[in-house]
Order: C-alpha cells, then structure tokens, then sequence
C-alpha cells in the first residue's frame, strides 16, 4: 500500500500536471471563447488532456488505464473548476470505467466521448429513473446530458441495467439546452433505440462523479475567492482600499472558513471511498455532505464575490461574473443540493433510530 508521504506526493505531481495544462490565470479568456459555441469545449485541449490519462484516470493500469485513486480525481477536477473548463472529464472519466475492450480504448485516447445519461426528473438522485431496456432496446428521456451535442455514445441507466447506445443510433433524439454560463447540455430521447448491455451499475460512477463535482466547485469557489481579495486590496474609497473596512473583512473571513470546511468534507470522503472500507450507507452520506457543503459554499462565494465588486461585478466584462454564472450552472451537477441534502437527512435519522 502506497504510504501517506508517496500519496501526497502523488497529489502534488498531478495537481501541478494539471494546472499546468489547464492554468487558472488562463480560464476567463478561454471561457469567454467557448461559451456560446458548439460543442462548447476544445476538442483539442480534450485530446492533450487523454494523452496525460485523465479519462482513463479511475480505469486499472492492466486495461491501459492511470489506475488512479478518487483523491487524484477530484484534485484534477479541482484545477478544472479553478480555470472554468468545460471539457467532460467527470463524465467520461466515471463512464470508462464502464467500458471494455476497442471502445474503451477509444475513450482512453480521446477518439471517443462516451457520456452517462442517468437524470429524468430534478432533485431525484435515482438513476434509473423510469427508463427500460427491453430486448435489447432502450426507451426513456434523460435530462441534462453532459456534452450531450459532443457524445459518440451514452451509457443510459435504465431499469434493466445499463445500456450502451450510439449516438446516432435510430431512435436517438438530442435537443441542446444552453446553459447560464454559455456551455451546453442536452435532453436526450431514446425511441426504442438500440442498445448494447453493460456489466454493472452506475452506483459506484454516481457517488465518485458527485464528489468531482464537489471538488470542481471547490477550485471554482477558490479562484473567486481569491479574485475578490485582490480587488479588496486594490479599490479604494474614502483614502483607503475597502479591504481595510472590518466589515468587508468579517465577511471575507467567512467566506475563508466556508471555503476550508468544504476542502475538509471533500477530503474526508474521497479518503473514505479510497479505503473503501465504510458501508454504502455512509459512502453516501460522505458524498452527499461534501456535495451539500460544497454547493452551498460556491453558491455563497459567488453571490459575496458579486456584491464585494459592487455594479461592475455584473457586467459581462468582469472575470468574477464567470466564475459566478460558472457555479450557477455546475452546483447541481450529478444531484441537486436538494437531494443531496434529503438523502443525507434521511441517512442520520436511520442512524439515530
């Protein structure tokens, strides 16, 4: 077993690898060139990034995968949210691990985007929905699909398991869904489409996929956090930068500890899913506190951000905006705030009866 000094060291190599092909001073321009624009993210940038592993990141070294840990995936979704990237690492590193053979090989090199469609209904953290996959056909409408415009293929959660199915297969409706920030999702129909059967559940993909987009927030969150800082430093009023008024301080402070407590539940969860050793109920009340906790801070830091910067904060020329309408548009990916925050109830309540 790797020891905790190699394990940190690990995290620190892939955190520097991926800023440095993702650098957050860099994530306002490039958003602003994507947003708005089919298919919402650099395919090149993509491909740069499968050549470093990141799709095959939680696929086993000996189906030529990283055979990477789930800290490892959130510390690259970290660096994701902190430069605003909209390339579909959470979706299609959790849906290659679900894969095999000439297919999965695809995804691995970036040749192929294959996307999970699970969502038929908000604040509903059921994956199968109401979905069927019948004689090898599927029938059912998934809702906010990411990437769905860019996919080759979905893995659709359905009643009788999961069904691999092409994009352009007969059957297959997508409608684009442009979202607050500019990037795209999509509403997907399968009419009796066929389907190829996959082994497995979407069970253990959903809660390491909720907890990379905790760790998502968390870089955006960060990144926001830090841009107001400096504006705190820099506007002056009255003689003197705003940054000095105890006020703006005091609420500079609690966004800090919000912003803290989230990296804390974040770690403490994927160290949990890592061991492996917790039950499935509190696998999920682990994820869920951490995507609660997450979506509540982002959504705080956000709103603070906005309001230190005062009217210019608003306007579309402000970087802060993009990280704002960045963290409206992801902080209820892969379950609801919600939802999470229901389940996680539900699991305390079970625990104390």
């Amino acid at each position: 077993m790797m020891s905790l000094d190699d394990a940190q060291e690990n995290l620190r190599l892939i955190r520097h690898s991926a800023s440095a092909v993702v650098p957050r001073d860099k994530g306002p321009q490039r958003a602003r060139s994507l947003r708005m624009r089919q298919p919402g993210f650099d395919r090149g940038l993509w491909k740069e990034m499968c050549r470093l592993g990141w799709a095959g990141l939680r696929v086993p070294e000996d189906s030529e995968g990283s055979g990477l840990d789930v800290a490892a995936l959130c510390a690259v979704a970290q660096q994701l949210g902190a430069s605003l990237s909209p390339e579909p690492f959470i979706a299609v590193a959790g849906t290659a691990t679900l894969l095999s053979g000439a297919r999965l090989q695809a995804v691995i090199r970036g040749d192929c985007v294959v996307v999970p469609a699970w969502m038929e209904q908000p604040h509903d953290l059921n994956p199968a929905g109401q979905a069927r996959f019948v004689s090898g056909r599927v029938s059912g409408t998934k809702l906010l699909v990411a990437s769905a415009m860019a996919a080759d293929a979905f893995v659709v959660a359905t009643l009788d398991g999961l069904a691999l199915v092409d994009r352009d297969a007969p059957g297959v409706t997508i409608t684009s869904v442009s979202l607050h920030d500019g990037s795209f999702a999509g509403d997907v129909v399968f009419a009796d489409a066929p389907g190829e059967m996959l082994p497995g559940t979407l069970e253990r993909v959903f809660e390491e996929s909720a907890l990379a987009s905790a760790a998502y927030l968390l870089g955006a969150m960060e990144v926001a956090f830090d841009m107001t800082l400096s504006y705190l430093s820099l506007r002056q009023q009255f003689g003197k930068p705003i940054g000095s008024f105890q006020a703006l301080q005091h609420r500079a402070v609690d966004l800090k500890i919000q912003i803290e407590l989230t990296r804390a539940v974040i770690n403490d969860a994927a160290c949990a899913l890592d061991r492996d050793t917790c039950d499935l109920a509190a696998r999920h009340a682990l994820v869920s506190r951490a995507k609660v906790r997450a979506g509540d801070a982002a959504m705080l830091v956000a709103r603070e951000s906005v309001q230190f910067h005062g009217a210019m904060g608003m306007t579309d020329d402000c970087d802060i905006g993009l990280y704002a309408r960045k963290i409206l548009t992801v902080h209820n990916d892969w379950g609801s705030v919600v939802a999470h925050r229901q389940r996680f109830a539900a699991i305390e309540q079970s625990r104390e009866g």
